[in-house]
């Protein structure tokens, strides 16, 4: 029958099946491209909420604003309550090691000099909370503390302003009018925040300014459209309850304005003004935390459909093409090897190391980066996340160890030291052993603070550290519990009086002089001691006999240890009398 066909029906016929095929091979080049698209939006959104630089500048707004560092800090002006400067101590703690994971990241000139005028700033309010403290131990008022710790907030704000813009300019928000549910939230943190309504709120609690009412009233009508723009995006159930607390707590402290007003017009004290309007923010604060956890198990989904849509593209686009091409393979066999070739394979491998880096497996080898096209981005944006995934398990690691430990010392902090004393407690009752709490106080220390000053106060209490350090054993851990107040555990101890040995090594430690700036300083040690299981068997009863003890040998003279509850161990020379009378 073909022998019949003429040439111009044999070209018809070719010419057809080539056209058929191109249909097919337009119908899938469409197909790829929706898919495609949905895949850059998908992925334009992943940029935007899982950049390191991005979530970092989130947490440093959330370290030094709305329930963090100027949240605490005013309330400590305003309240005197001891506990919120250790409060304002985390807050700028947190804001140090956020900044010190941020120098990590490749950066911008801009963007170094910005983070070198936070950390002027955080060091400025650090300053000022030992400034506040020593103002009201001294009586000071609060108008009169306000006045003399205030602090020009302008140049860390511009220069969160600048992070803020390399964040934008990275993520491409700038270019495009996509809403980003992360960085609403980081918008709603600003606008709450450190430069933002709470600081502005308690500025006007603290200095009865009314103007202040106008700027208070904009950042809530800012905090107002970040929450109306997350919900236009869709919410889930958590992210309803969490925004609903957020403009709970918003509405009230709208609603307090007028309050604020009265108030100052009939020329209230600034400490009945402040209970007058103060509002609960644990609401808002969890709501906020809810929004930050929902978004990032978003996230995570978004990684996971992102390589699904990828794995279905690199499956399904091959056999439809290899459908196609067999028509017609001697005229386009070259197209076949190269689509194949620098298409397929490299969205099959990519496809396999984002579902990699999605599990946060980061022992891979990336191919492709030298490429100049689609395949080379994506491949470079791939090492990006791997390069990141890597930082932040480092960040969280070393933001653990901070967590845990005693910065000034490098010793355990109260958390640990609870933590090990637990693991001691628990280890003692399953080898029917004995173990020793030691708690030491340091005698004639505030001297040296007030004649020296802080600085060789903070070189005493490193100098205390490593001492014992050094008296301890290497089952033994030792902690600073806060302020001169000091902790060590003595694990597997033969019996009561074997307790009585590394007490004194522990004052004579302390009783030597320690040299500061051709300063001879000398302090003392007071040592309260507490038997598992004979005194107590849980942490607080350790704990609690162990202060009384301590209590006991500061009243005794100082510079000595005693036992809990008297029981102070004989020496063997006693011992064998008393056997001997027997």
């Amino acid at each position: 029958m073909l022998k019949n066909l003429s040439l111009r029906s044999i070209i018809l016929l070719v010419s057809g099946i080539i056209g058929l095929s191109g249909v097919a091979l337009a119908v899938l080049l469409g197909y790829t491209i929706r898919n495609v698209s949905s895949i850059e939006e998908s992925w334009y959104t992943y940029q935007a909420d899982r950049s390191e630089k991005a979530r970092l500048e989130s947490v440093l707004r959330a370290a030094i604003g709305y329930g963090g560092m100027i949240h605490d800090f005013k309330n400590y002006v305003l309240r005197h309550e001891d506990f919120r400067m250790d409060l304002v101590q985390a807050d700028i703690g947190a804001a140090r090691a956020v900044v010190g994971q941020y120098r990590s990241l490749g950066l911008s000139e801009a963007e170094k000099v910005a983070l070198e005028d936070i950390s002027s700033v955080l060091n400025k309010y650090n300053d000022a909370l030992f400034t506040t403290r020593e103002l009201i131990t001294e009586n000071a008022t609060t108008k009169e503390i306000d006045k003399k710790v205030r602090i020009d907030d302008s140049i860390a704000l511009r220069s969160l302003d600048t992070l803020r813009s390399e964040v934008d300019r990275l993520s491409g928000a700038g270019q495009t009018s996509r809403k980003v549910k992360g960085r609403i939230v980081a918008n709603l943190r600003a606008g709450m925040g450190y430069g933002g309504m709470i600081h502005e709120f308690k500025n006007l609690v603290l200095r009865s300014d009314l103007p202040r009412v106008t700027k208070i009233q904009t950042h809530i009508a800012s905090i107002e459209n970040s929450i109306l723009a997350y919900r236009e995006l869709g919410t889930t159930t958590a992210e309803k309850i969490a925004l609903d607390d957020i403009e709970n707590t918003i509405f009230q402290y709208k609603s307090k304005l007028e309050n604020i007003i009265e108030l100052v017009k009939t020329k209230s004290a600034i400490s009945k003004i402040d209970q007058a309007v103060k509002i609960n923010d644990s609401a808002a604060l969890r709501g906020l935390k809810t929004l930050d956890k929902e978004i990032a198990l978003q996230v995570d989904t978004l990684s996971k459909n992102v390589g699904e849509n990828l794995t279905f593209l690199a499956t399904v686009v091959p056999i439809l093409n290899w459908s196609v091409l067999t028509i017609i393979i001697m005229t386009m066999g070259a197209s076949i090897w190269f689509f194949h070739t620098y298409i397929i394979r490299p969205i099959s491998t990519t496809t396999a190391l984002m579902n990699l880096l999605a599990k946060d497996e980061t022992a891979i080898s990336i191919q492709g980066l030298e490429r100049k096209n689609e395949i080379g981005q994506m491949s470079r944006a791939l090492e990006s996340f791997r390069e990141n995934i890597i930082n932040r398990k480092a960040a969280e690691e070393e933001i653990r160890n901070l967590a845990l430990s005693d910065s000034l010392t490098g010793l355990d902090n109260r958390k640990r030291f609870e933590e090990r004393l637990s693991e001691a407690i628990n280890m003692a009752k399953r080898t029917n052993s004995t173990l020793a709490c030691l708690m030491i106080d340091l005698d004639k220390f505030k001297p040296i603070n007030d004649t020296y000053g802080h600085a060789a106060g903070d070189e005493v209490l490193r100098i205390v550290a490593e001492r014992l350090n050094l008296v301890s054993r290497d089952t033994d851990f030792v902690a600073r519990l806060g302020g001169d107040e000091f902790a060590m555990v003595a694990t597997a101890i033969e019996d009561i009086a074997s307790a009585e040995l590394p007490a004194k090594r522990i004052v004579d430690q302390l009783g030597l002089p320690i040299y500061f700036e051709d300063n001879e300083l000398k302090i003392g040690g007071s040592v309260g001691i507490s038997i598992y299981p004979n005194d107590a068997q849980n942490i607080e009863g350790l704990l609690k006999l162990a202060d009384d003890a301590l209590y006991a040998s500061k009243k005794a003279g100082r510079n000595t240890f005693r036992f809990a509850k008297s029981k102070t161990p004989k020496s063997k020379k006693e011992a064998k009398s008393d056997s001997e009378k027997s």
